[in-house]
């Protein structure tokens, strides 16, 4: 008769490797109470004893600082769930589990912390170093010509003059169509509402200097007048109450146009830096923001524009500006350190702002904007680097050699929970189907405690034991072990079946260990 496998005479245990080998100076015979029961079914023999053992005391152990470091974060992540709810609301009235519960829902609360944070890294960061801005470039605004979807830039201002324009302008005898209207969209209107220099600087201009409001500065770009078919000069329309007032760009223009203002004009730095060193022009940036004193420089130049007046400026700015591009385009610092008070500094500022600002600098391309994009790209090329390590890894080059049948011992370990009849069934018989000595290799099997998945009827023990054939009537003694676990919880107690199972012409050895817990369980 074949023997029982996991049986604890010598010549089982040497096959399979386990418990003492057969040797010359030893006996192989052992007591009756030490032999496996065998009945004549294969299929329930156990190993040792069937009288209950006497479990062993195992030594309660200082709990380690480690888990004292997780008893005090999963405290800390479930400190607002009482003890009392948990046990007379949740049925759970021993401390131990109601320990673990709160283990298990301080695990799930840390996924979900993490899954927060590779969120915020994906959609949050980006925003947060690089907040969404309105912001158009002059060619986005170039674009924007037709009568369907029209912007013009406006002193370093966007504004969207679509509905606008449907609106009545002018006078009668003078009225702004539609069609003269589309002449301005995609542009930069500056050239046509220009404000007098008193007006944008009194702090700068007095009114002995301009006692009309009449000092305008010239206009560099002379194309710029020629491509717009009325200039909004204060005076140039007699019979407009709005063009007669002197405030007419602060009190009309400004109210009436950010009723449609859609963001700011941003300029590329490398194309500021080329106005500023390669054509001479005078571009420059302050804090980011974008300034361009081509009409001042003319206006100084202008042969009719004589005397001091027209150099209302500080002298310090003046000599920053023109310096033939040998300067910086950036002109921070050399802002910051020029000598003069804060009233002074104030009053220059605002009349520069008024007169001169264009726009902002275009940050959307560097590296703080794209810091993010550039983050996600690195992790698609690692996980594309270990996808594609893997297909390779995988490819098989040459034609499949048939392995040689090895000596060695095979253990098909199988850790089942909750699994339902089926998936069992499918897995045990694929395992003794395997083409490998039967001789060689042995089915273990662990499950991890008495429980009965969802949809099943009995508990995952009885459900492999079933399929393995065991006797329903069979109970063997629970055995001591040492589980991975901390003072007193690393004891525990399991149950150890074994046998043979058959399947289509094998005969597979096979070993059940199920964990049934200490008897305070």
């Amino acid at each position: 008769a074949m023997p029982v496998y996991g049986m604890l005479n010598g010549q089982a245990n040497a096959m399979y490797g386990s418990g003492d080998t057969q040797r010359d100076d030893v006996s192989p015979t052992k007591t009756p109470s030490e032999q496996t029961a065998y009945n004549g079914n294969l299929n329930t023999g156990i190993i040792g004893s069937e009288k209950a053992p006497v479990h062993e005391t195992v030594q309660d152990l200082e709990i380690t600082r480690t888990r004292r470091i997780w008893t005090f974060i999963t405290w800390s992540l479930t400190w607002w769930i009482p003890s009392p709810f948990l046990k007379w609301c949740g049925g759970m009235r021993r401390p131990d589990v109601r320990m673990a519960w709160r283990e298990k829902v301080a695990i799930c609360v840390i996924i979900f912390f993490i899954w927060c944070v590779l969120l915020f890294i994906i959609i949050g960061l980006g925003l947060l170093l690089c907040p969404k801005e309105y912001v158009w470039t002059m060619d986005e605004i170039s674009g924007r010509n037709t009568a369907q979807d029209a912007l013009i830039a406006m002193r370093g201002r966007v504004y969207d003059i679509t509905e606008f324009m449907n609106q009545k302008h002018g006078l009668k005898t003078y009225e702004a169509t539609k069609e003269l209207m589309l002449l301005y969209a995609g542009q930069d209107v500056n050239a046509s509402f220009p404000i007098s220099i008193r007006t944008a600087c009194p702090s700068l201009v007095s009114q002995k200097a301009d006692p009309k409001y009449s000092m305008y500065l010239s206009v560099a770009d002379i194309t710029a007048l020629q491509t717009f078919p009325f200039t909004h000069k204060v005076g140039t329309l007699p019979s407009s109450k709005e063009l007669s007032t002197q405030s007419f760009y602060g009190k009309y223009v400004i109210p009436t146009m950010d009723k449609f203002k859609k963001g700011d004009v941003v300029w590329d730095y490398d194309w500021i830096k080329s106005m500023h060193k390669d054509q001479g022009k005078y571009w420059r940036v302050i804090n980011q923001e974008v300034f361009n004193l081509e009409d001042y420089f003319a206006t100084m130049d202008y042969p009719g524009n004589t005397g001091n007046k027209w150099q209302f400026l500080n002298n310090h700015i003046a000599n920053i500006f023109d310096d033939k591009g040998a300067g910086s385009t950036d002109i921070t610092k050399e802002w910051s350190t020029i000598p003069w008070g804060a009233k002074e500094h104030q009053a220059n500022y605002n009349c520069m702002k008024n007169l001169f600002y264009v726009g902002r600098v275009d940050d959307r391309k560097t590296v703080r904007c794209l810091f993010t994009n550039y983050m996600l790209l690195a992790f698609a090329c690692v996980l594309m680097t270990i996808v594609l390590a893997k297909f390779l890894a995988a490819l098989q080059f040459g034609s499949k050699n048939r392995p040689l049948t090895p000596n060695k011992f095979v253990v098909c370990q199988v850790p089942c929970y909750t699994e339902d009849e089926a998936s069992l069934l499918k897995t045990i018989d694929s395992l003794a189907g395997l083409d490998y000595d039967d001789k060689h290799k042995l089915i273990f099997i662990i499950c991890d405690g008495n429980i009965v998945g969802s949809g099943n009827e009995k508990s995952t023990p009885r459900i492999v034991l079933d399929i393995l054939g065991v006797d329903p009537e069979y109970d063997p003694p629970g055995r001591d072990y040492l589980a991975i676990a901390e003072g007193s919880r690393r004891h525990n107690i399991g149950k150890v079946y074994s046998g043979l199972y058959e399947f289509e012409g094998h005969v597979v050895p096979f070993m059940v260990v199920v964990k049934v817990g200490t008897p305070e369980e």
